[in-house]
């Protein structure tokens, strides 16, 4: 029994310190979520901006823009944003389901449909991901985080717009998670090239529909424009898809956070059910234990009694 209750000691102060980690690590989560969900909401408020100028510009039927309509080839880029690290629940479980399903769709393989399918990973565990698929990885970025700027992702946005405006992809999308609220995520998939009103409401997500009904009542198309309007919409679209790019990244880190933050707090409830029941169990078998020995002295005793 000796033996018995000092393995229960062991793993009394294994879980017990497991729930410590995870403890710490649900507070960091959270600390990270907060930075990551004000730097999404920041930015929301540039892009409604953005949103109604580039509804009022595209009203302007001789405007145009490489950016602005699909291209020649036949291939796609995927940009696939994932997390460096794990210990987040269904997190990566959710964004492989998507692009399985997507892959389902055009064929059921990277390159066996009309398509060829290439993507650029942001984060480890989209790179596995993408491995894990048979996907052609054409560039792979490890190094962005909450703590990320739009000076710093500037580079994801600007290998992009280099590759399509070369005219090799029809289209450029990007997998990321949207993030809701602090206990929900889901998994999108956004058409960022060729860029339009559409794809850019979509990533905006604006909540109240007035406002883009009331943008598109708008007009620019009297007010004259120096040089020229296909000018300035060639000034504006780059600074507009940099900051589609870094909300894109803003809100998936934000859900990475959530997802972590909530399985820390599962584990941590978890550990402390488990000390429960280690602690019923090492008191029982302590009790046992001083039963027994009691037993063997009443008993010894009576032995010489007799």
């Amino acid at each position: 029994m000796p033996l018995a209750t000092k393995a229960i000691k062991q793993k009394i102060k294994s879980t017990g310190n497991i729930k410590k980690i995870t403890k710490t690590m649900e507070m960091v989560s959270v600390s990270k979520m907060r930075r990551a969900v004000e730097h999404a909401l920041a930015s929301r408020a540039y892009f409604r901006y953005a949103l109604e100028l580039l509804v009022n510009l595209s009203k302007d039927k001789d405007v145009s823009n490489p950016l602005m309509v699909p291209g020649k080839g036949e291939k796609e880029l995927l940009i696939v944003i994932a997390s460096n690290t794990g210990l987040c629940g269904g997190y990566h479980t959710n964004l492989f389901k998507a692009l399985s399903l997507y892959l389902s769709a055009k064929g059921g393989s990277a390159s066996g449909g009309k398509k060829e399918i290439k993507t650029v990973t942001i984060g480890k565990y989209a790179e596995r991901m993408c491995k894990k698929l048979g996907l052609e990885n054409f560039a792979s970025f490890i190094t962005f985080s909450e703590h990320s700027d739009l000076k710093q992702t500037k580079e994801l946005s600007d290998l992009v717009r280099y590759e399509y405006e070369k005219g090799e992809y029809k289209s450029v999308k990007i997998l990321y998670t949207e993030f809701l609220k602090s206990t929900l995520y889901k998994p999108v998939m956004r058409e960022l090239f060729p860029l339009s009103v559409e794809s850019v409401k979509n990533v905006i997500e604006i909540p109240d529909e007035a406002e883009v009904k009331e943008a598109e009542k708008e007009t620019f198309v009297d007010y004259k424009f120096e040089p020229d309007l296909n000018v300035i919409l060639e000034s504006i679209l780059p600074g507009l898809v940099d900051t589609v790019v870094y909300q894109s990244l803003a809100e998936a880190y934000a859900s990475e956070h959530s997802a972590r933050m909530f399985a820390m707090k599962n584990a941590g409830d978890s550990a402390a059910s488990i000390l429960d029941s280690l602690t019923l169990a090492y008191n029982h078998a302590r009790q046992d234990g001083i039963t027994r020995e009691l037993s063997e002295i009443v008993a010894g005793a009576e032995a010489l009694n007799s």
